[in-house]
């Protein structure tokens, strides 16, 4: 994919983390610090929600007011709460509001007629009833299919059955009046190249005062975004083997796995400046083991029973 303009990576205006004094522990190669990169783990903060919502269909986890102590990790609903709901569905991430979801994890892709929807998978053959790849279908080819068929509960429910497009999602975390983090990932590749990052900075420029940061596994994307916006959070998303990160990166964020099998890599990331986020933690062994890193945050498509599970 090309990469755009390349211009000097400029760090977000980020709290600084404290340097730690403790020496790493062995290991890979810690990634390599950038001096002003900043970070804030939100130490310190106390949050609070209240879950008073009714779920639209699928789920009756509905949790009571929790308060998050200051070394838990922020809970991310990965592609919205979908344990029982369409991944990436308006119904998913309005029942992660009731759910007191910290942020919202999710990918986007660009229709042919250049709409930005939310989607994981280059093709709708998983997630619906039709058939296609998402760059070859318009927006009114994509919301023909229903992508609820899996869910019979969720029958009649358009925020359910419909692809949302990316300004569908902010309409709703605007209405709600939350505090969302919003984590955009890049999808790619795509026959579009950088007109995805294009496209994104364009629609954020109408929805001003929205908590966004951006990732992505590819490094040329992150590479264009930051050609475009010298402001927004990056996240480079990776599996492993782990490598230099890109410039401009303020955030690490690795599959389970990984971080299992080099425990010492968060408190090295932590060392260079690096917040770290991990994906996706589905049940309590593993949210317990992140939390004791100090995983900064973590992906899950169960925000309640893993915020339930973390808090007692």
């Amino acid at each position: 994919m090309p990469a755009g303009a390349a211009v000097e990576a400029v760090p977000s205006p980020l709290t600084t983390r404290p340097s730690r004094s403790a020496a790493p522990a062995p290991g890979p190669p810690p990634p390599d610090p950038e001096p002003d990169t900043a970070r804030s783990r939100r130490t310190g903060r106390v949050h609070r929600r209240h879950a008073n919502r009714t779920p639209l269909c699928g789920t009756d986890v509905v949790p009571s007011d929790y308060r998050r102590g200051v070394s838990q990790p922020l809970i991310a609903a990965h592609r919205g709460a979908n344990e029982y709901l369409p991944e990436h569905s308006i119904a998913a991430f309005r029942q992660a509001i009731v759910e007191g979801a910290d942020a919202f994890e999710f990918d986007i892709r660009l229709t042919a007629d250049g709409h930005l929807v939310l989607h994981h998978d280059r093709t709708v053959k998983r997630t619906s009833n039709g058939k296609g790849a998402v760059a070859d279908l318009t927006l009114a080819q994509l919301r023909a299919f229903d992508f609820a068929h899996r869910y019979p509960a969720c029958a009649g429910n358009p925020e359910a059955e419909r692809i949302p497009t990316i300004e569908d999602l902010f309409s709703l975390v605007v209405d709600s009046g939350k505090d969302i983090k919003l984590l955009i990932e890049a999808k790619h590749p795509c026959k579009f190249g950088p007109r995805l990052e294009l496209r994104l900075w364009e629609t954020l420029r109408r929805w001003p005062g929205l908590d966004v940061t951006v990732m992505s596994f590819s490094r040329a994307a992150l590479k264009t975004w930051r050609g475009l916006d010298t402001s927004t959070p990056l996240v480079w998303i990776f599996e492993y083997p782990f490598r230099r990160p890109p410039e401009g990166v303020q955030v690490l964020s690795s599959r389970v796995d990984y971080i299992d099998s080099t425990p010492e890599f968060v408190e090295r990331s932590h060392e260079a400046g690096y917040e770290v986020y991990t994906w996706t933690v589905n049940d309590a062994d593993t949210a317990h083991r992140m939390a004791g890193l100090e995983v900064d945050l973590i992906f899950t498509d169960r925000p309640a029973a893993i915020r339930q599970t973390l808090t007692g």
